[in-house]
């Protein structure tokens, strides 16, 4: 018999399929990007909240970044990072193995002050211009208002590239400029107030990967106590635009009056709007178990700080919480350390459990999270390492300080800072929609509009559902007016959110797929056609592999036993 047909097929069937995952792959692949080191100088010797900004920003052009001060820089190899970055929030004179170091860096980039003790700097002189609200990009032809004034260092020296000016007195004075050697210099010394600009410095200075505008709509404020005919009305309005939208979803609500839990194993008709809403590509995200702290904050947004003393959580019991003591207040350091590793544990073990249940209290309801918000912004620098454990991705802002909740901030794109410990934040930016609608549409549009010279923003805006249809009118109406972008399908990224127990995954192309301890098989919600496709394809592959096995082991025991007669015949 003549099987080479048969073998033909299936080696063209093979070759189709390998083809196949070479396109997805290659579509999938992300672009090089360089290791960065930031060294920073501050008053403290610790990091500051403009040390954290600095870290979200250059988190979008680098997906490794490590942080030390200018004291420890010694104890680091230069040679393991593509470019450096040193911020100077405070003038000092640096340590001499530190300009050392610095001086040998192939790609180096400096902010503020102390950049003059660089070789390749130290022929510029810098001057302190206050109050100036004016700049433009060198090539631009008239200058722009800034959204407020900014305190800045100009720069003079010979052999230098202008890349941006600012405009004081008619004159044109440059504050961030590149040497003939590719150093960078940018003359701003408030990162956290200026952050957009110094984002649109570092598009201009460091190679972008993407220019395209990302915006998301985000329904807030969904909790056992929602009432669904709102939420199905505000669904069915953003369905019927064929937009993909978010829902922040915190699975317990607390009575403040009487402490009891409403879960939404209460509310079967709200999780059926849920599921509805997850079924036609929404996607849900975890927005704490409960939203509260103690009782009587219930529904006000702090779950993972305490508000009352404005420190991290120390006790799981928020009775028993106490306002954290000073080294002062112990006789030895060993004490002190030994009273903060205690204090440290006890909020590991807290948020571990709230994040634990409200996984898998959503998953049980077949709603399946895929990135996490953290209730009012607020939580500590470990805090955030205890949610990096369970989730790939973080929404809303960030708390930059462990000193208090109330310095925060985002960069207005996406990025994966090192102080969130490979979590990827996809920024929000703050709208009031809760009392004046003509007063909120002013600021979505001043948002917009700051935003307008970042090239590959991200326009994250969250709605409260008890806000109505006609004030999500007027947002969406805005979001859709922006000009080169795209919406966010969170399905269509890489996502995982895990515990002991769950397992939820997205690989880039639409699915969800759920995993639970006690199901052996996986759940898949929503598979495209094209993994569809694929399967059926390679079971084809399989089952010819297999006929064309049992094929040729029968025409071998066919001869054999050919073979057999003819000797006993001939014998």
């Amino acid at each position: 018999m003549n099987f080479n047909p048969l073998m033909k097929c299936c080696l063209l069937i093979a070759l189709f399929l390998m083809l196949s995952f070479k396109h997805i792959y290659s579509a999938e692949a992300h672009v090089a990007q360089p290791n960065t080191l930031i060294i920073y100088s501050t008053e403290s010797g610790e990091v500051t909240p403009a040390v954290h900004m600095l870290d979200l920003l250059v988190g979008h052009f680098t997906k490794r970044t490590t942080i030390v001060s200018d004291e420890q820089m010694a104890k680091k190899k230069l040679n393991e990072f593509q470019q450096v970055i040193y911020i100077g929030e405070v003038k000092k004179a640096l340590p001499k193995q530190t300009i050392r170091a610095i001086n040998k860096s192939k790609r180096l980039m400096a902010i503020g002050y102390n950049a003059e003790q660089f070789r390749t700097f130290s022929k510029l002189t810098f001057h302190k211009q206050d109050h100036t609200s004016q700049i433009k990009r060198t090539h631009d032809q008239t200058y722009r208002q800034l959204e407020r004034g900014i305190t800045a260092l100009s720069v003079q020296g010979a052999n230098l590239q202008s890349e941006f000016l600012l405009k004081k007195n008619q004159a044109a004075l440059p504050f961030v400029v590149q040497t003939i050697e590719g150093a960078a210099y940018i003359g701003m010394l408030d990162v956290v107030q200026q952050s957009k600009l110094l984002a649109e410095v570092l598009e201009t200075l460091l190679p972008p990967f993407d220019q395209v505008t990302t915006k998301y709509l985000r329904l807030g404020n969904i909790s056992p106590a929602t009432d669904e005919k709102k939420l199905l009305e505000l669904g069915h309005y953003v369905f019927a635009r064929h937009i993909p939208f978010l829902i922040a979803v915190t699975p317990v609500w607390i009575d403040p009056a009487t402490g009891d839990e409403v879960t939404l194993n209460d509310r079967p008709h709200l999780v059926n709007v849920l599921k509805q809403f997850q079924s036609n590509g929404a996607s849900v995200i975890l927005h704490g178990f409960s939203r509260t702290y103690r009782t009587e904050e219930s529904g006000q947004g702090f779950e993972f700080w305490d508000v009352k003393y404005d420190q991290s959580i120390t006790s799981n019991e928020p009775k028993k919480a106490e306002k954290k003591l000073s080294k002062s207040h112990f006789p030895n350091e060993k004490d002190f350390d030994a009273y903060t590793k205690s204090a440290q544990h006890q909020e590991v073990i807290y948020t571990e459990e709230k994040l634990t249940k409200g996984i898998e209290l959503l998953t049980q309801q077949g709603l399946y999270p895929l990135a996490f918000e953290v209730p009012h912004d607020a939580i500590s620098q470990q805090g955030y390492q205890v949610v990096s454990r369970h989730v790939s991705s973080l929404f809303g802002q960030v708390q930059l300080s462990d000193r208090t909740w109330k310095t925060s901030g985002a960069p207005p794109f996406m990025a994966t800072p090192a102080m969130l410990h490979g979590m990827t934040l996809y920024p929000e930016q703050p709208v009031d929609t809760a009392s004046d609608q003509e007063g909120s549409n002013v600021l979505t549009e001043q948002t917009i509009q700051s935003m307008q010279h970042i090239q590959s923003a991200t326009i994250g805006l969250s709605y409260d559902v008890e806000s109505g249809i006609d004030g999500l009118q007027d947002l969406m109406t805005q979001l859709e007016a922006i000009p080169s972008s795209e919406w966010l399908d969170l399905k269509k990224t890489k996502q995982t959110v895990q515990t002991e127990h769950v397992q939820i995954k997205t690989s880039g192309n639409g699915q969800i797929q759920v995993q639970q301890s006690n199901i052996a098989e996986t759940k898949t919600v929503k598979r495209s056609g094209m993994e569809n496709m694929l399967r059926i394809l390679t079971v084809v592959v399989l089952l010819f592999i297999v006929a064309f096995a049992f094929y040729t082991l029968y025409l071998r025991l066919t001869m054999k036993k050919r073979i057999f007669k003819e000797r006993k015949s001939g014998g």
